[in-house]
């Protein structure tokens, strides 16, 4: 006989484990105090199993008693699962939703959860813009002819500013714990699930919004039981990634003469100063500086700390998440600054989950989430000294001049180094309080499987920013060795402004049925809500659904569900405000019949679906201030004489145009899709193929007339054709006491702008109708003019002489001459394919995970001052001064005729410089998004420190990465901040 106990990863005691011994089919379950006994002999080995959890083997030692602690698996596959406003057998759904969970949420070290999607989920899409958040300075609103109006009346603060998201070509809608809030920033510790929700009949609850598509996060929960508590502590540093290589000084200026004289002009750079530029012989008046290494770290450190309390009895349980993190961007500081002007995040989150039973049918569930943060940037904001540092040339000017003034130069006012570390700061701070109350009350004494709940959202969110920058004076050295003023100096300033204000509610009432007749199983839902939203003190806008949900399924093998729902928004014309928007599922579980059961028993579920649903898109506001108005503006300073004492009065005049008719947008989705789960459910396959059909889009008509005097308005007239194939692969298994796990997506999209009102056209490749929507257009390259001949006796871009060594374009009607009507579409016409992989293992301890992820078919058009070089700088750009990189290297001379990549230098070139094909790059990519070592201590070892847990862990993210290009990132580029490489290590201590 063999007995013990089997604890959970917090120590405590784990009901409802299966213990078996090897190669016997005996088997025993732990009771309430994780204790068990079964028949063993001495050396045999018990197998310990609970689902979601690592298998582990144990060798029976005599008698001595077995104390056993089970770890959470990497990837879970709960019998429940997260949907719109509830839960659901995953067994019964009929929708397109995929899921992970923490475990896949906590390996990514970084600021915001949505660094750790890309990859994970099928049908989502993520491309990051930048390395770091941008923090908000500037007020939403603009003063109108009818008052202060928001600029973007969809507008709601939103810390997300690095991801862009596309759900199957659609911005999801976040919907945290059942209510609508884009807080992007939560603790992936205290996230349980994120799931996206797909297809129609998922989100047609949302009504006039069910478009889109929803990122669905589930917090943790109170859970009832002794207390769990963990802490979570970890460093990181951060390198960036994708920075150019730009020219020394002696070759930027050889390769400027060389522009010169291609333009007929004369070089301004003598055989000297080239020779002081590579010598450093006169720093001063011949100055080489390296930007990048002078104002930028090689890494930043980023700081996080966590700490969860769970836990409570029956009647009153709760949770508790508090958060802090600290992250500091790549600009150098200087050391006798007296306040801090690099880019940093610092914020504080607490979650907090009180659960009561106050009746053993009335459950009160109350919700707080509360955040402080803050955002500080050099007082000349990091994204304008990003954009003056990739353009500035390293002859530019010193940092100092002799007498340790700021260097610069007439075309280059403002130096660099003061604004990155003297210009004072920006500080943007933002605080959010949300506030969430559910009421369930059991109604099964009414009739059984009857429920009521009621849910209320109060949610309150301001920022604000702190403005205290200041602008140093900058001098040039003249050639008598004086100095002359080329800047200006401006006192540090001292204010505050609001930035935005926001105040959201939010109101439900549902009344829900789920009832079992011997085979038959009956549900059904009855649905009012309202949510109201008030930006920036602005009229409110109200949003209210009126829904039924009712479903049916006979012995868990066939299933039909429908839903309608009535749903409108208070932003749209008075007696058009609402719609009926309708959605249908159908579902057939064939592994339940018996001519599979009785034959193909490895065969654990293969089920069948498909969904249609009737949606739309309330998204009017992204159009302007109530459409269906006509409204009117004043111009600025011009006034009309009137009267017999000519007093100016101020005119007005008709703003764009109004549309009485507007409407929302509206869309036609279907999934149909399939759920396998294959050799004890150890091989599971989900696929789906879905045609999302977009129409009465918001466009304006291209065939208007300017003489009516003022814009057209938006009107429901485009129709746009999104469908794919998704499909995702899981294999869990074990070999002894050694767990891993591989799983897969991928995900092929196409879009195609059926139909947009379009100016009429006399060529058919000038049409944007038929064409992919994510379409690049351009000239077609032909390559360089090989000599004067060709160049004299090809089409040329009008009113342009070319020369060897420029572009050459095809001429698409062969009319002699480059112009408008020879562009056509050049890039992303084939379908979008993204992919993703993640694998692992955990061995006595011992655990590792990587996740990969890819891009297929995606293209680029790279065409800026990192390629092209000698950029227009000053105040209208004309001035052709800017920095340029070693691609120029690549430039067509008659030497390289052959193997030239670019054309040939010269200044502002007006054929050279549109997008074309040449400058069109390949987006593929394949990178090693993250990876995590960790290992948990053996539990005899902590158990003698009075824990129950310490884990010491390690990972990265953006690890390496596969591209065609080097020194460009494939995501982040063009003068953004670059993406960062983390290296970050931990511990997890659990109590």
């Amino acid at each position: 006989m063999a007995g013990g106990v089997v604890l959970d990863e917090y120590g405590k005691p784990f009901k409802g484990v299966k213990v078996s011994v090897k190669g016997k089919t005996d088997m025993v379950t732990t009771d309430a105090a994780g204790r068990f006994e079964i028949t063993a002999e001495n050396n045999a080995v018990l197998v310990f199993m609970h689902p979601n959890y690592n298998v582990q083997q144990v060798t029976v030692k005599g008698n001595r008693e077995i104390r056993v602690r089970l770890i959470d698996t990497y990837i879970k596959s709960p019998e429940k699962i997260d949907v719109l406003y509830g839960t659901a057998d995953a067994s019964k759904n009929l929708g397109a939703i995929s899921t992970i969970y923490t475990n896949q949420l906590t390996t990514t070290p970084a600021t915001l959860y949505t660094y750790a999607l890309p990859g994970q989920l099928s049908g989502l899409y993520t491309q990051q813009f930048s390395g770091f958040a941008a923090p908000q300075t500037t007020p939403q609103t603009k003063s109108d002819f009818i008052g202060n109006v928001v600029l973007h009346n969809n507008y709601s603060a939103n810390d997300n500013t690095e991801f862009g998201l596309a759900l199957r070509g659609q911005s999801p809608i976040t919907i945290i714990d059942g209510v609508q809030r884009e807080i992007a920033s939560l603790d992936p510790e205290s996230i349980e699930s994120v799931s996206v929700l797909k297809d129609g009949l998922s989100n047609i609850l949302l009504g006039v919004n069910s478009s889109r598509g929803v990122l669905l996060i589930t917090t943790k929960h109170a859970v009832a039981g002794a207390p769990r508590i963990s802490f979570t502590a970890q460093t990181a540093l951060q390198t960036p990634l994708g920075l150019p290589t730009v020219l020394p000084a002696y070759q930027y200026a050889y390769l400027y003469n060389e522009a010169l004289q291609n333009d007929g002009k004369l070089p301004i750079y003598s055989g000297a100063d080239i020779t002081a530029y590579r010598d450093h012989s006169d720093p001063i008046r011949h100055p080489d500086v390296n930007w990048y290494n002078t104002l930028l770290r090689k890494n930043s450190p980023m700081n996080s700390y966590k700490l969860n309390v769970n836990g409570g009895s029956e009647i009153a349980r709760y949770n508790v998440s508090l958060n802090y993190l600290n992250q500091d961007g790549m600009f150098k500081t200087a050391s006798e600054s007296p306040y801090n002007t690099n880019n940093n995040l610092s914020r504080y989150i607490i979650n907090s989950d009180l659960v009561v039973n106050v009746t053993k049918k009335f459950v009160v569930d109350l919700q707080l989430f509360g955040r402080i943060q803050s955002g500080t940037q050099p007082g000349a904001g990091y994204g304008n000294i990003l954009a003056q540092l990739y353009s500035t040339p390293n002859n530019a000017y010193p940092v100092y001049n002799p007498d340790n003034s700021f260097g610069g130069s007439t075309t280059f006012a403002n130096n660099l180094l003061a604004q990155a570390q003297y210009s004072g700061y920006q500080r943007t701070t933002s605080n959010d309080v949300l506030a969430n109350l559910d009421l369930t009350y059991d109604m099964s004494s009414v009739t059984p499987g009857l429920s009521g709940k009621a849910k209320g959202n109060m949610a309150l969110s301001s920022q604000g920013v702190l403005n205290r920058s200041l602008q140093n004076n900058t001098f040039a050295l003249k050639a008598d060795d004086g100095y002359a003023p080329v800047g200006s100096s401006v006192a540090q300033i001292n204010t505050f402004n609001s930035v935005s204000s926001a105040r959201y509610s939010f109101a439900q009432l549902s009344l829900n049925y789920d009832r079992t007749f011997g085979k038959h199983n009956v549900t059904g839902m009855l649905l009012y809500d309202t949510r109201s939203v008030n930006l920036n003190f602005d009229l409110t806008s109200t949003t209210t659904n009126e829904a039924f949900k009712a479903g049916y399924n006979y012995d868990g093998k066939y299933f039909i569900e429908g839903a309608v729902n009535r749903s409108g928004y208070d932003r749209y014309p008075p007696n058009k405000q609402f719609g009926l928007f309708y959605a249908g599922g159908l579902g057939w579980q064939m592994a339940n019949e018996s001519f599979i059961k009785d034959n193909a028993s490895w065969i654990n579920s293969w089920k069948w679906r498909a969904t249609y649903g009737r949606t739309g898109n309330a998204n009017v506001d992204n159009f302007g201030y109530y459409n269906f108005l006509q409204t009117y503006s004043s111009p600025n300073g011009y006034q009309y004489a009137t009267g017999t004492l000519r007093a100016g009065v101020q005119g007005v005049f008709a703003d764009q145009l109004a549309n009485p008719l507007i409407s929302w947008e509206k869309a036609d989705k279907i999934d149909v899709g399939m759920d396998i789960a294959l050799f004890d459910n150890h091989f599971k396959i989900t696929a789906d193929y879905y045609r999302d059909r977009y129409k009465d889009l918001l466009q304006v008509r291209g065939r208007s007339s300017l003489l009516l005097g003022t814009p057209y308005s938006v009107e429901n007239i485009g129709v746009v054709l999104n469908q794919g194939e998704e499909l995702t692969l899981t294999y869990q298994n074990h070999v002894d006491n050694f767990n891993y796990f591989i799983s897969g997506n991928a995900s092929l999209q196409y879009s195609k702008n059926v139909y947009s009102d379009e100016t009429p056209t006399p060529y058919p490749w000038l049409r944007r109708t038929g064409q992919s929507t994510g379409a690049i257009y351009g000239y077609t390259a032909l390559g360089f003019f090989k000599d004067a001949q060709e160049a004299a006796t090809s089409a040329t871009t009008t009113g342009y002489t070319a020369q060897a060594g420029d572009v050459k374009y095809k001429d698409l009607n062969n009319d002699g001459v480059i112009n408008q009507f020879d562009i056509s579409a050049i890039g992303n016409k084939k379908p979008l394919l993204f992919y993703g992989a993640s694998m692992g293992f955990n061995y006595k301890g011992f655990s590792f995970s990587m996740i990969v992820q890819g891009v297929k078919n995606r293209e680029v058009m790279f065409n800026n001052s990192m390629l092209t070089g000698f950029v227009g700088v000053g105040l209208f750009g004309n001035n052709y001064v800017g920095q340029a990189y070693d691609n120029l290297t690549g430039r067509w001379t008659p030497e390289t005729a052959e193997t030239a990549t670019l054309p040939r230098l010269s200044l502002g070139n007006t054929n050279n410089s549109p997008s074309s094909t040449l400058y069109l790059r390949k987006g593929d990519y394949l990178r090693l998004k993250n990876a995590e070592i960790g290992y948990n201590l053996p539990y005899q070892w902590v158990r003698k420190l009075k824990l129950a847990g310490v884990r010491l862990f390690a990972n990265g993210e953006n690890l390496v990465t596969l591209y065609g290009y080097k020194e460009i990132d494939p995501e982040v580029n063009n003068g953004a901040y670059p993406i960062q490489r983390v290296i970050n290590a931990g511990v997890t201590v659990k109590l």
